[in-house]
């Protein structure tokens, strides 16, 4: 823990202060606006419409800088030298990698934030006083995907260099958005082993389990028992992802 804390900090400083984080923040402030006004358009599904829109945007603005921050921190360190540096003190690789990751998460908490307080501008603007309670449990769902694509960009960035890491990040991504809607759109008289392998791939990888947009603005919600079961998912993955990341990091040369 004396050895994580430190990268962690240093992580976390040089994301907030790195030239990303400000326009990060002001196009997902920017896109939530939007969704504030695209909503007033259509009256009768005003919430349905801010939900959609607002859950969306929140989600691609922390899942775009997840990716790149994730990639960016593992590659900058290997390419000025500080990865060396660092792993020659008394400290492990997968502690360092952890410690990049825990740093990651705490600037990707940041940016949650921010984002959170510029959904509260949208009620206030719109005389809905304060969000309710459930919003705040919708926006940290869906921040658990955030977290996700995190850890997977920074598998990639431990195994492969810079470009091919980023390239195979933003395809898990696509595919993690796709996989549910592809098994729920295939067609009766589907091969019945293309089903069954789409439907193990919207098991395993499915980012749209931590979408609860739809339950936006309404009385009933999700019971905490499948609250719970998403949670776990994303935190199981997480750990998968960040375990395949240390194993593969410690036979890696760090040099290459």
């Amino acid at each position: 823990m004396r050895a994580l804390l430190p990268v962690a900090q240093e992580t976390f400083l040089r994301l907030r202060r790195d030239r990303m984080f400000l326009p990060a923040a002001m196009v997902g402030l920017g896109l939530l606006a939007l969704s504030g006004l695209a909503s007033y358009w259509g009256v009768e599904e005003f919430l349905k419409i801010l939900y959609d829109l607002g859950t969306t945007a929140f989600l691609f603005t922390g899942a775009t800088v997840a990716i790149f921050w994730g990639n960016k921190i593992i590659t900058d360190s290997r390419q000025e030298g500080s990865l060396e540096v660092q792993l020659a003190s008394p400290i492990s690789r997968s502690t360092w990698l952890l410690g990049k990751f825990f740093g990651l998460t705490a600037g990707l908490v940041t940016l949650a934030i921010v984002l959170l307080i510029g959904w509260q501008g949208i009620y206030a603007s719109y005389g809905m006083g304060w969000i309710p309670k459930n919003d705040i449990i919708i926006f940290a769902v869906l921040g658990i995907s955030w977290i996700i694509m995190g850890a997977v960009a920074i598998l990639f960035a431990s195994l492969a260099s810079a470009a091919i890491a980023l390239f195979c990040t933003i395809w898990m991504f696509v595919i993690g958005l796709m996989s549910a809607p592809i098994m729920q759109a295939l067609a009766p008289d589907t091969p019945a082993g293309t089903r069954r392998a789409v439907e193990i791939l919207a098991g395993l990888w499915n980012l749209h389990s931590f979408n609860l947009g739809s339950y936006g603005g309404k009385t009933e919600f999700l019971g905490q028992f499948e609250l719970l079961s998403r949670c776990t998912y994303g935190f199981a993955l997480i750990g998968v992802f960040l375990s395949l990341a240390c194993f593969f990091f410690q036979r890696r040369d760090i040099i290459g």
